[in-house]
């Protein structure tokens, strides 16, 4: 039977951060980070966490808003988004149509939106920074012989930027955004596998420039494209969940990991 914990170590910057950790029983050689989506530690995430472990890998799932736990909980992050994203498309972007929304929301609604949304970049290169100082840790504490990551919507663009700046053997990005640097993919050392829905603009916008990197570069790279699908369509009990599709994106997941990590 796995077990089933949390931990915590210090970040880069001494912060504490709490992970999930579901160790395999018995030995294992590998570990696989699981990069969570915009919602945090959900039980979608726990549940792929689970999964993993059940494969034989050490999973381990940091909850990245350990900082602000108490606020960025999924209700409080799920409601606010909710708002946001009733802004049409072409107007998220738009600094008075987002100021309006501001001016209708509660203190602590406003420090979500300041997180996630006015100050996404910020966020993420500070998540990014705290996966490096994961790994390096798992490496040091629990000696796998090789360290995966998997990641799903924003993680997943944090999973592909995160394999840029660590050595990391694999990594499985489901509809994640491509690196900011296409160049630093030349620094990519594991094997990738890209998952995306075909009804995904706002990803799949960057897919041409990725492709010409990955011809540039050329890492191992996989793909699977999801027709009739939309973003987030492996997230069980999601509005957009496609189980044809989860299932076969999941069953390349396995064959594609078990290539690589063993």
């Amino acid at each position: 039977m796995v077990r089933e914990e949390f931990s915590n170590h210090k970040s880069f910057d001494n912060s504490v951060i709490t992970y999930l950790k579901i160790t395999p029983e018995g030995s294992y050689d590998s570990a696989i980070i699981v990069v969570h989506e915009i919602f945090g530690i959900t039980e979608f995430i726990k549940n792929i966490t689970r999964r993993l472990a059940n494969l034989n890998y050490l999973a381990v799932a940091p909850n990245l808003y350990s900082r602000k736990a108490e606020l960025l909980t999924e209700q409080n992050i799920a409601n606010v988004m909710k708002r946001f994203w009733s802004l049409p498309p072409n107007k998220r972007a738009d600094e008075n149509a987002v100021k309006e929304l501001m001016n209708t929301l509660t203190p602590q609604e406003r420090d979500i939106v300041n997180e996630l949304v006015i100050n996404r970049e910020t966020t993420e290169e500070r998540m990014i920074k705290d996966i490096e100082a994961l790994y390096k840790h798992i490496k040091e504490t629990y000696k796998p012989q090789r360290i995966g990551v998997i990641g799903f919507c924003m993680g997943g663009g944090l999973a592909f930027e995160a394999m840029t700046r660590v050595p990391l053997d694999a990594g499985v990005i489901y509809y994640g955004r491509r690196p900011k640097r296409l160049e630093d993919i030349a620094k990519i050392r594991g094997a990738i596998l890209a998952i995306y829905a075909s009804e995904d603009p706002a990803i799949n916008q960057g897919i041409p420039e990725l492709m010409n990197a990955i011809i540039t570069y050329k890492p191992r790279f996989e793909m699977a494209f999801y027709p009739g699908t939309y973003h987030a369509f492996a997230t069980e009990g999601g509005p957009t969940y496609n189980e044809t599709a989860a299932r076969d994106a999941w069953e390349r997941t396995v064959n594609f990991l078990k290539k690589y990590l063993g």
